[in-house]
């Protein structure tokens, strides 16, 4: 079982799309902590990811420190493989925490929305101050140790028109994995989505113009849709897991699909169990009924196999129903594969080896919901 410790719903950053809700000071307990690392090793799986999230994890560091070394404890007596995962703004980060993180072999998503204009945009600290500076030194850390890391920028209307400028810096500067999350939330005009457009067209040309230099990057909305068209659409382990085989544990103890459903932590209606009792079967079940999608119009859709309209997040987030996609996502998905197929079109006939090697060789699920922001 794959488990996400949020380990507090407080955040130093006050960013515009934020979906936490309220942020305050609740920390997860060791009580809590051991109960659900005991929950994900006593689950049938050969391996297991933990993963931190928040809020901002950083802010509970030494919790997050006692839990990697009681998981490894647990992996070295039980035999299970293990992977640890943590989201990050890095503002927290610092070249002896960067270090614990390499030497423990996480992946890293740090959370930086482009150059310094998208950035400031839509993350700014709890006081309104720029968090670039302090973001991009972190961002440097992670490139010197040589972490294994990706970047996560949210698309927003306040940001869109910088997407291509900010993908090219991102790459410039190093990075090797770039995700590009929609805040399908957003009220978008048609001059923002245009935008958009333009933006994910400026992704997909360093997309072609790495590859054909021998230097490939990973541009989440670029390869995971040519993925898909060689893998005709997304595989049942490319879906949102909702509570079968991962879990996210609030501070309280209190179980939910994922992270980003747990939010304040308030209501009931998306919980799924607790870790003094384990996950509730019936309310999976529960959950499962409202999946989606159920839009009646997604049936004579041409690209449906390669949708992303399962991601529940992403459908509450822009209807209010894990189950119901909406008209922004619809859009969102038939342009990234229009313009996703238009760069593999391009690589295939040029029969270049990186495209080949990493689009028609992969194995494995793919990235992600796009509906996870953070």
């Amino acid at each position: 079982m794959d488990v996400s410790l949020v380990l507090t719903h407080d955040c130093n950053l006050g960013c515009s799309y934020c979906y936490e809700g309220e942020k305050f000071r609740k920390r997860m307990s060791d009580d809590v902590r051991d109960r659900a690392l005991d929950l994900a090793f006593a689950d049938e799986a050969v391996a297991v990811q933990v993963s931190f999230f928040g809020g901002e994890p950083l802010l509970e560091w030494e919790q997050l420190v006692s839990a990697t070394h009681a998981a490894r404890s647990r992996a070295a007596a039980t035999g299970k493989k293990l992977v640890f995962t943590v989201t990050t703004n890095g503002t927290l980060l610092d070249a002896e925490r960067v270090q614990f993180l390499v030497e423990n072999q996480f992946f890293i998503g740090l959370s930086i929305d482009g150059v310094r204009a998208a950035h400031e945009a839509t993350r700014p600290t709890r006081g309104n101050r720029s968090s670039f500076d302090a973001v991009e030194r972190a961002l440097d850390l992670l490139l010197e140790a040589g972490a294994w890391f990706e970047t996560i920028s949210v698309v927003d209307p306040k940001n869109v028109r910088l997407l291509g400028e900010s993908v090219r810096w991102l790459a410039g500067k190093g990075v090797p994995r770039i995700a590009l999350n929609p805040n399908f939330g957003a009220q978008w005009s048609d001059e923002e989505l245009a935008a958009w457009e333009h933006g994910y067209r400026a992704a997909g040309a360093l997309y072609l113009e790495r590859s054909l230099s021998g230097r490939p990057l990973y541009v989440n909305v670029i390869e995971d849709k040519l993925i898909t068209h060689v893998k005709d659409g997304y595989e049942p382990e490319d879906h949102c897991a909702m509570g079968h085989g991962a879990v996210a544990v609030a501070p309280s103890g209190n179980l939910y699909p994922c992270e980003r459903m747990v939010e304040e932590d308030r209501s009931g209606e998306l919980r799924i169990g607790d870790v003094f009792g384990g996950v509730d079967r019936g309310r999976v079940m529960v959950l499962d009924a409202q999946k989606g999608p159920v839009n009646h119009e997604c049936g004579g859709c041409g690209v449906q196999s390669r949708c992303m309209s399962f991601c529940a997040c992403a459908n509450r987030a822009e209807t209010g129903s894990i189950g119901v996609a909406g008209g922004v996502q619809c859009w969102h998905e038939q342009m990234a594969i229009r313009v996703a197929d238009a760069i593999g079109a391009r690589l295939w006939k040029a029969k270049n080896k990186h495209f080949l090697q990493r689009v028609y060789s992969y194995s494995g699920p793919l990235g992600g919901a796009q509906g996870g922001l953070q």
